[in-house]
């Protein structure tokens, strides 16, 4: 397993309800949704430079809550 798939797998398992794309430019994306009507102005859509740019995104998103 090469370490882009382990580091999906590792974001996949801590953070549920996301959905994580690494893009052919070496973007990574997390996304979710379509969100209900009381959540639909909460963030739906990251991206960063690295898993652990993202990985910090999301626990700051989570922290938002």
């Amino acid at each position: 397993m090469d370490a882009d798939a382990h580091d999906l797998e590792r974001l996949r398992a801590d953070f549920q309800g996301w959905r994580f794309i690494v893009s052919d430019r070496r973007r990574w994306w997390a996304l979710r949704g379509p969100l209900p009507m009381d959540k639909i102005h909460e963030v739906d859509a990251l991206d960063a430079d690295s898993s652990q740019q993202l990985r910090a995104a999301l626990l700051r998103q989570k922290g938002r809550r």
